[in-house]
Parts: structure tokens; sequence; C-alpha cells
């Protein structure tokens, strides 16, 4: 691919999006490993992590922005349960405790060390509009990555700032902005990430290949409706 660094193929503005590709959902020692709840042969999301190498490879390559996301609960987060989670009623046990006070539950909240970001810029989950604007004119002009803290799964339920964030990404790069996304768990975080960006308007991309479920929603279900409402490439596609 011969075009500009930030540039797609046909000159449109990339941004990657990296959805919670963290410690506790990536390890299989992780506090919440990512893998289809019903089906206990599934070895689970630490499968495409040599895929979201090659994918945040290529997106650090070819993107004017990577924007990385991922949970930073505290105990008294709604979605945080340590006594009856459900994940169907939306709950889940303690995991990705970015503002925990135990430096153990700390460290399952980084980004895995495969593909964790130099010191990025951080969109805190308690940030206001000044900070997006600040956080996205700062990625854009310097082309540094983003971490996006969440208190949710959904990203612009969890970050109030997030979508005054993604609107100054797409202001200062263009209307044609293309989000390209990959990550875990397609069937939460990334379905409400994608679903929540298409929704809003945007042009969005997903790397099929390198995101994996819980089993909550049928994988071709979710991706069938990506394609109509979207794209959806593989990994090999992306790099071709």
């Amino acid at each position: 691919m011969n075009t500009p660094a930030g540039m797609g193929a046909a000159g449109h503005p990339l941004v990657g999006w990296v959805v919670d590709a963290q410690v506790d959902f990536l390890r299989p020692d992780g506090r919440l490993y990512v893998r289809d709840l019903c089906d206990d042969s599934d070895a689970g999301a630490t499968q495409i992590v040599p895929a979201l190498e090659d994918v945040v490879g290529w997106m650090r390559d070819r993107c004017a922005v990577v924007v990385y996301t991922g949970d930073w609960h505290g105990h008294e987060d709604p979605e945080i349960d340590s006594v009856a989670p459900d994940p169907e009623a939306g709950t889940y046990p303690p995991h990705c405790m970015g503002r925990s006070s135990d430096a153990d539950e700390r460290a399952g909240a980084e980004i895995i060390g495969e593909i964790r970001p130099a010191d990025p810029l951080i969109l805190p989950h308690d940030g206001g509009v000044a900070d997006a604007e600040r956080t996205a004119r700062r990625a854009v002009e310097g082309r540094l990555p983003v971490f996006v803290q969440k208190a949710r799964f959904d990203v612009f339920e969890g970050n109030a700032a997030c979508e005054a964030f993604v609107g100054a990404l797409v202001a200062a790069l263009g209307s044609s902005t293309t989000f390209v996304v990959a990550g875990v768990a397609r069937d939460v975080c990334v379905a409400q990430a994608v679903d929540g960006l298409i929704e809003r308007g945007y042009d969005v991309a997903v790397v099929r290949d390198a995101t994996w479920g819980l089993g909550l929603e049928p994988e071709e279900v979710t991706l069938e409706r990506w394609a109509t409402e979207g794209r959806v490439v593989t990994v090999s596609e992306l790099l071709s």
C-alpha cells in the first residue's frame, strides 16, 4: 500500500480503534478471560493475539491516530458484581480494576504487552468536553496514540467525553474518516463500540479475525449486521 501514512487506499483518513485488549480479557489467567461461555472447549481470545499484533502494527503505519479503549473500573461501578455476576444481565466479576487501590488488580487493566502503546495520551473516564477536544487535537497533530478509559462496557456511556472526542477527531481529519476496529469482546464491548460509531453516522470496518466473543450473540449474526451497516474485513485483506 503506497498511500500516505494516515490515509486509506482512496485517500480517506483512517483511525485505528482497538477495543479492550487488556490483560484481564486476553490472558487465560485474567480475571475475565474472553471465551465462549457456552462452550467449554473454546480456547478463547488468546488465539487472536498474533492477529492483533499484525493489525495494530498496520494501524501504527497506516492510521492517522490509533485509539485504545479499556475498562477502567472501580468496585462501585454498576457492571461490577463480586457476589452474583450475571453476564446476561450485564454484570460481571471484578476485572480491569484501573481505579483499584490494589496493584495486582490494577495490573489486569493494562493493555497486553505485545501491543501496548508507549506513553499514550489519556482521556480519563471522568473527562469532559475540553479534555476530549484537547486530546483529539494533540493526537492528530502529533500522530499520538490515545487510551480512552471507560467505567462501563459501552465506551459512549462509560466515558461521557468519548462522543466529543470522536467528533473532534473527525472534524480534524475529515468527514470521510474510517474507523478500523478490532478487539474484545465481540458481542459486548466491540459490538457497543461498532454499533455506536455506526449509529452516529461514521464509516466503520471491523477486522473479523481480530475479535473474539463470549457466545452471547452468534458470531455470524453480529458479522452479518456489521457487513450490512458497515464493512467486515479479514486480517489478510487489511494487510494486502
